[in-house]
């Protein structure tokens, strides 16, 4: 539903008159003396610059923001005086613990200095000079086709929750900002290596949508994390650095090596705020041990997939002779138990604590074949 201002600007008789009174030269000043604090940021490091961490001083500083933000609901920016009717803007989530991690700073601040441009830092023109073989290339193509997936659905998830928090958690929402437009690189980094091969996009995943959709509607923001940030982020991580392992072409080791510099910062935060929200909420640990139990099984969807699994023993064995094929699963089976194992390490270290004892996944995996 739409909202109306109190009034229409066009025929407010008075917003005009006090404009020409400043064009005219009687200046208010009323905003001058302003009652907020006084302060001057000044960088720690002059090589560094200014960031987040060197502003956070006093009232402006986001180390004191309370657990419950109760008195702040407009878009206003933190520190400044508030005065007037201020519009409400119906922040779904208000309390610290529901969003913040004690690395988010620091992650926004890296994410800008280590930006990258897929269009002109991914060296294309290898492909032209070293083209892979045919099912090489197709295989890379179904992989990237499967990379798109879940770039665009961490893209959402941010998207989806940005305008619901709290204006007060600005460095927040700036590094949810800046998680899309990673992800949003990433797609286009992805997208562009499976068309520039010629083998075009593949086949979309039905295990990996249906899954992936459950993580991304997540009924509140620390579950959704949980599920986008630190499972998905994780589980992306391992699939980049077992394809920069085996990387058939120069091309495809570059581009795994940016696509890890930023999906581990996706981790790390989805990590941090799992184990900010545990400390300050421990009562919740309970509720979030039974979302993992229905959910968990979205880890299984991805990791296990056809979609994914064929290319990867395919790029990992170097083509589809017999032997090549027997090395790639060999590789492959090792991926599955790391992704599961770290997964679990994760968890557990943020504070989800015997996370792995009671989930369903180890021995699922386990029946999993090893190639002899």
């Amino acid at each position: 539903m739409a909202f109306y201002a109190d009034k229409d600007y066009t025929q407010d008789e008075a917003s005009l008159e006090a404009a020409n009174q400043v064009m005219q030269g009687n200046l208010s000043l009323h905003w001058y003396d302003a009652n907020t604090e006084k302060i001057k940021g000044k960088p720690a490091d002059l090589r560094r610059g200014l960031t987040y961490q060197d502003l956070d001083i006093g009232s402006y500083g986001y180390s004191s923001i309370p657990e419950h933000v109760r008195n702040s609901q407009s878009m206003v920016a933190r520190g400044s005086e508030k005065w007037g009717k201020l519009p409400d803007m119906g922040y779904v989530i208000n309390r610290k613990s529901e969003i913040w991690s004690d690395n988010v700073t620091s992650l926004y601040e890296e994410d800008k200095a280590r930006r990258w441009t897929p269009a002109v830092d991914v060296p294309w023109i290898e492909l032209d000079a070293r083209p892979l073989p045919a099912e090489l290339e197709a295989a890379c193509a179904q992989l990237y086709t499967f990379l798109q997936e879940c770039a665009l659905v961490s893209l959402d998830f941010s998207s989806r929750w940005v305008s619901l928090v709290n204006q007060d958690f600005i460095e927040q929402k700036s590094w949810m900002c800046a998680q899309m437009l990673g992800w949003a690189r990433l797609n286009e980094a992805f997208r562009k290596r499976a068309l520039y091969g010629g083998a075009g996009l593949k086949r979309a995943s039905v295990a990996a949508e249906q899954g992936l959709k459950e993580w991304l509607f997540a009924d509140t923001f620390p579950q959704g994390s949980f599920s986008i940030n630190l499972s998905l982020g994780g589980f992306v991580l391992a699939v980049c650095r077992q394809v920069a392992a085996f990387a058939p072409s120069r091309v495809d080791r570059a581009l795994m090596g940016y696509a890890m510099q930023d999906t581990a910062r996706q981790t790390a935060y989805g990590y941090g705020q799992l184990r900010y929200f545990l400390q300050h909420r421990p009562l919740e640990a309970n509720a979030m041990q039974e979302y993992a139990d229905e959910t968990e099984h979205v880890m299984l969807a991805l990791m296990g997939n056809p979609e994914l699994l064929e290319p990867l023993i395919i790029i990992a064995g170097g083509g589809l002779e017999k032997d090549q094929v027997r090395n790639g699963r060999i590789a492959v089976s090792k991926f599955i138990r790391l992704v599961a194992r770290e997964y679990f390490e994760r968890i557990e270290a943020a504070g989800l604590e015997g996370r792995s004892r009671r989930s369903r996944i180890p021995a699922l995996v386990d029946r999993i074949e090893v190639p002899a």
